[in-house]
């Protein structure tokens, strides 16, 4: 009688390490589905997925008239990351020479200056805008066309480079003075 009592105690503990396993599987299989059904990620994913991002927003660029070498350009840039950044380079297909500028008043008078050095803090807005900070599209190739798409390309500081098409319109909110 004591080899059946042993043998029953043994498959008690088995048994009841499978139930507490089967147990801790729905546990883990039932978080996981109230994950995915929150929308969030329970395994691993590519950089893109799992990090926030800087983001180029409301795109445009100004229309030229005949005989205009140089046009400007419009965005909202997001800062969707966790560091401070900086605008290290830009660049467009459409231009030989594309800055960041800004628009100031000085004596007087309206004046463009180059921009070298613009952080954009996290969780930040910069508005790229006429009468404020702006892309220069200088050395234009062609003539920007009303409704053609002119591609701006900023580097940043933390190595992101971001590509925005921007719509060409000759009527910007805002723009009163020619570059």
């Amino acid at each position: 009688m004591k080899s059946g009592t042993i043998l029953y105690a043994r498959a008690v503990r088995v048994m009841g390490t499978i139930v507490h396993s089967m147990m801790a599987l729905m546990m883990l299989l039932t978080a996981h589905t109230a994950m995915a059904a929150q929308g969030g990620h329970s395994h691993a994913h590519s950089k893109e997925h799992s990090e926030p991002a800087l983001q180029l927003l409301n795109a445009s660029a100004r229309a030229t008239k005949p005989g205009m070498s140089s046009s400007a350009a419009y965005m909202t840039i997001y800062n969707g990351t966790h560091q401070a950044v900086q605008i290290r380079s830009l660049s467009s297909p459409v231009a030989g020479k594309t800055e960041l500028h800004t628009t100031e008043m000085n004596n007087g008078m309206m004046k463009m200056r180059r921009v070298d050095n613009l952080a954009i803090n996290p969780g930040d807005r910069l508005e790229l805008k006429p009468g404020g900070y702006h892309v220069m599209l200088m050395g234009l190739n062609k003539p920007i066309a009303k409704n053609s798409k002119v591609p701006v390309t900023i580097t940043f500081s933390n190595g992101d480079q971001k590509t925005v098409v921007a719509h060409a319109t000759d009527e910007i909110k805002g723009q009163h003075m020619a570059h």
